[in-house]
C-alpha cells in the first residue's frame, strides 16, 4: 500500500493560534484513494525547517501533500523550500501570471507587485489553477515521490483536491481497492475493548482493526484492501466486533448515541424524560439535538437545588437521610420525571462535579445515575469519574445516555466505565 505524508505550514499553527484541521481531512481523502498516511508534520514559516521536513518525508513515503505557505507575503516560503529540494531558484509561469492579472482586473484593480510571487514555481513542478483565490497549487514528481502543494484556506484547498490532486495521486499510486468501516461503542474501557477484540487487532490482518477514543466514544476502525473489500471479510469483521463489544455498541459510521436512543424509542412507541442536577441539562440537550426528537422527548427538568427536586416530587426525607448525591435520590428523580411527563422512561444525574464540594465519602467525581422504566425495576449506578469539572459533566452525560439505552433494550451490561460498586 502506498504511503503519504501531510505537511501543514504556518506560524499560526505551530504557535497554537489556529487549530490544524487539514491533516484529518486530507488523510480521509488519501485513504479513499488507497494511500496510507503515515506522517503528519506541522512546520512554521521557516524555509530551512520546511526543507528539512520535506527531505525527511521523501525518504519514507510515496506521496507528500503540503498545505499553506503559498501566499504573496515574505513569510510564505513553501515555493522556495520546494525549489531548494532540486536546486535553488524559481521559474516564472506566464499562465499563472495571466490568471492572476485577469482575477484582479475583473475586480477593477491592478495586480499588486507582491502577488507576482504567486506566479513563480520550482522548475520540476507544474501549476494547478485556483479559481477561488490568488494562490495556484503546484505538483510534481521528484525522486519517485509525488509532491502536491495546496493553498491553506479550505474553501480553496478542497476544490483543488477534488478537481486536480485526486486524479494525480491516483495516477501515481495506481488503483488500489480499499474499504473502510467503523463500529461505535460507549461505556467500555479502552483496555477491555481491546482485550475483547483479541486477534482482530493483530498486525498484518486484512481487514485491519484499530481502536480510537474520542471523548467517551470508542471507535473500532476497520480497513480492508484488495479482495477483502468484496469477499465479505469487512462484514464478518463488523459482526465480530459488535459481538465482542455487545450491548455497548450503539452504531456505525456517523451514528450518534442519542440518535440510537431515539430510534429505539420510536420502535417501542415510547418516550423519555430527564431530571438533571450535576449535568445541568446536557443530557436533555444531547437528546434533543437529534432531528425529530419531539416524537419521543417531551420534558426535562434541571433540579440543581434540593428545593427544585422536592417540587418535582422527590421526598425531602430521602434528601435529608441520604443526601442529594445518593442512589435513593437519583432513583426518585428519574421516577418523578417520567411520571411528571407521562413517559415510560426517565433518566437522572446527581453528583459532585467539583472542583469543590467533595468529601471523603463522596469525593469530586462521584455521580449517581438512574434510568427508570415503568415496566420493571432497575438499579441506580454509582460512578467515580476522573477529570476536571467539564470532563466530569460530559462523561456523566454520556453515561446517562448509555444507561438509558440499556434500559430501553432491557439489558444490564456492566460494569461500565468509571462505575464503582
Amino acid at each position: 500500500m502506498a504511503t503519504a505524508a501531510i505537511l501543514s505550514v504556518g506560524d499560526e499553527l505551530t504557535l497554537g493560534q489556529f487549530l490544524e484541521t487539514h491533516a484529518q481531512w486530507l488523510s480521509q481523502r488519501l485513504v479513499e484513494l488507497g494511500v496510507e498516511p503515515v506522517m503528519h508534520t506541522t512546520v512554521g514559516d521557516d524555509e530551512q525547517g520546511l526543507v528539512d521536513a520535506l527531505a525527511a518525508a521523501m525518504k519514507r513515503v510515496d506521496v507528500i501533500v503540503i498545505t499553506g505557505g503559498l501566499g504573496p507575503t515574505a513569510d510564505d516560503l513553501t515555493r522556495e523550500a520546494l525549489a531548494a529540494l532540486d536546486g535553488p531558484g524559481l521559474v516564472h509561469d506566464a499562465d499563472a501570471e495571466g490568471a492572476l492579472r485577469a482575477r484582479f482586473e475583473a475586480r477593477g484593480r491592478p495586480l499588486p507587485a507582491s502577488n507576482l510571487k504567486q506566479a513563480l514555481r520550482p522548475a520540476w513542478m507544474r501549476m494547478m489553477p485556483n479559481p477561488l483565490g490568488t494562490a495556484p497549487g503546484m505538483f510534481g514528481t521528484l525522486d519517485g515521490v509525488l509532491v502536491a502543494s495546496l493553498p491553506g484556506p479550505p474553501e480553496e484547498m478542497h476544490p483543488m483536491w477534488h478537481d486536480h490532486v485526486a486524479a494525480v495521486v491516483r495516477a501515481h499510486v495506481g488503483h488500489v481497492q480499499i474499504k473502510c468501516a467503523s463500529v461505535l461503542a460507549c461505556g467500555l474501557p479502552e483496555s477491555v475493548a481491546a482485550e475483547r477484540l483479541g486477534a482482530l487487532m493483530d498486525h498484518g490482518r486484512n481487514p485491519i482493526v484499530g481502536i480510537t477514543v474520542s471523548g467517551t466514544v470508542l471507535t473500532a476502525r476497520l480497513r480492508a484492501t484488495g479482495v477483502a473489500c468484496s469477499d465479505g471479510s469487512v462484514e464478518a469483521c463488523i459482526a465480530q466486533t459488535e459481538a465482542a463489544w455487545g450491548d455497548l455498541c450503539f452504531g456505525r459510521g456517523d451514528d450518534t448515541l442519542a440518535g440510537s436512543i431515539g430510534a429505539l424509542l420510536i420502535e417501542r412507541g415510547a418516550s423519555v424524560a430527564t431530571c438533571e442536577s450535576c449535568t445541568g441539562g446536557s443530557v436533555a440537550r444531547a437528546l434533543t439535538a437529534v432531528p425529530g426528537s419531539s416524537a419521543w422527548f417531551g420534558s426535562g427538568w434541571i433540579t440543581y437545588a434540593n428545593e427544585a427536586k422536592v417540587r418535582l416530587g422527590v421526598d425531602p426525607m430521602l434528601i435529608e437521610r441520604h443526601g442529594a448525591v445518593s442512589a435513593e435520590v437519583a432513583q426518585a428523580m428519574a421516577t418523578s420525571a417520567a411520571r411528571g411527563a407521562g413517559a415510560r422512561f426517565g433518566v437522572s444525574t446527581t453528583g459532585v462535579a467539583g472542583p469543590t464540594g467533595g468529601s471523603s465519602e463522596k469525593p469530586v467525581g462521584t455521580v449517581w445515575i438512574h434510568a427508570h422504566d415503568e415496566t420493571r425495576a432497575l438499579r441506580p449506578r454509582r460512578f467515580l469519574i476522573t477529570g476536571d469539572r467539564t470532563m466530569i459533566r460530559d462523561r456523566a452525560t454520556a453515561l446517562a445516555q448509555v444507561m438509558l439505552r440499556l434500559a430501553i433494550l432491557g439489558r444490564d451490561a456492566g460494569p461500565l466505565l468509571w462505575e464503582v460498586r
